[in-house]
């Protein structure tokens, strides 16, 4: 991390409270006019620090920037950041990076080209939501990136719950409600050897709407927001949560523990669905069941030829029948 991004870490956890500029000193390892200088640095960027010979630093209020600085000093495991005011996919972004030891991040403040499911465009509008992909090299065989998809949606409600105090719901299997609709998608995109069969880069992306937006009329009745006002939280914290609980996550992959919690997050379990194959065959009245161990969905077909007939989906997509 860079010396601004520690500085405003270290202000961050004494917010309202004054650091002296020797420990910032000492603790950063570097000269006090070094310290003196990022915190000008700081300054111009739109953070509100006071400096005083006497006393040191104070962060006066923490503004919702997105910056490098703000989500970094929020992260605690070693990655490559970057944050854009606007561009066009982070997905499409990180998987043209090269991939080394460290993981890759790409923060946007708004995506011109966001991708979803199945080619779907994944509206983004600017200053409203939260586009974040995260690119590494993974340990595991290719078999077990379904399970990457479930735990990343634990991992950012759980980022939702702690900056937003809200407690969304999962819609199986990469979909986050709150209130009945949707606030954010999560895309997982692999890159293959084909002469080794081994992962040789994964991809989350992960879009999510903070604040409420100007959403297409075939959209309008389907998205919603996290908060009803702007401003009600800091996106650059929440985003910080995002990356560090799915940094967590991965420590403990390919373990499923998640999975008990992942179920009772599920909320369209012992709901009636509707069934959308991907072979573009007619829709299946359903009722989901369960989530098994390998994390595909349980159903039970309630009409036509296959009434009655139980099926677990690993693939495919679902929606609520009301």
């Amino acid at each position: 991390m860079s010396t601004k991004t520690e500085l405003l870490r270290m202000l961050d956890q004494n917010f309202g409270g004054w650091v002296s500029g020797e420990a910032l000193a000492n603790s950063l390892g570097i000269s006090r006019a070094a310290v003196n200088k990022a915190s000008n640095s700081l300054k111009k960027a739109g953070y509100k620090i006071l400096s005083r010979p006497s006393q040191g630093y104070k962060l006066l209020e923490r503004i919702d920037l997105m910056t490098e600085e703000a989500i970094g000093s929020r992260i605690t495991d070693p990655c490559r950041l970057k944050v854009f005011d606007s561009i066009g996919s982070t997905n499409s972004y990180a998987k043209a990076l090269p991939i080394g030891e460290e993981p890759v991040v790409i923060v946007a403040n708004e995506q011109t080209e966001g991708r979803g499911r199945l080619g779907r465009t994944f509206v983004s509008p600017k200053g409203t939501g939260l586009y974040i992909s995260i690119a590494f090299r993974p340990e595991f065989e290719l078999g077990k990136t379904p399970y990457i998809t479930m735990a990343t949606a634990l991992a950012v409600c759980h980022a939702i719950d702690s900056v937003c105090g809200k407690q969304p719901k999962i819609k199986w299997v990469n979909d986050l409600f709150l209130n009945g609709k949707k606030i954010c998608g999560i895309l997982t995109e692999a890159q293959t050897n084909l002469e080794t069969g081994r992962i040789d880069s994964l991809v989350i992306g992960i879009g999510i709407n903070c604040y409420p937006a100007k959403f297409p009329k075939e959209l309008k009745d389907i998205a919603g927001s996290i908060a009803d006002e702007q401003d009600e939280f800091s996106r650059s914290a929440l985003a910080g949560a995002v990356i560090q609980n799915i940094f967590d996550m991965l420590k403990e992959f390919p373990n499923h523990n998640f999975l008990p919690e992942y179920r009772r997050r599920c909320f369209i379990l012992g709901k009636n669905i509707t069934v959308h194959q991907l072979s573009g065959g007619k829709p299946i009245k359903a009722r989901a069941l369960d989530v098994d161990d390998s994390g595909g969905l349980v159903v039970e077909y309630m009409e036509g030829f296959r009434l009655r007939e139980i099926e677990t989906l690993t693939t495919g997509e679902v929606s609520v029948r009301e």
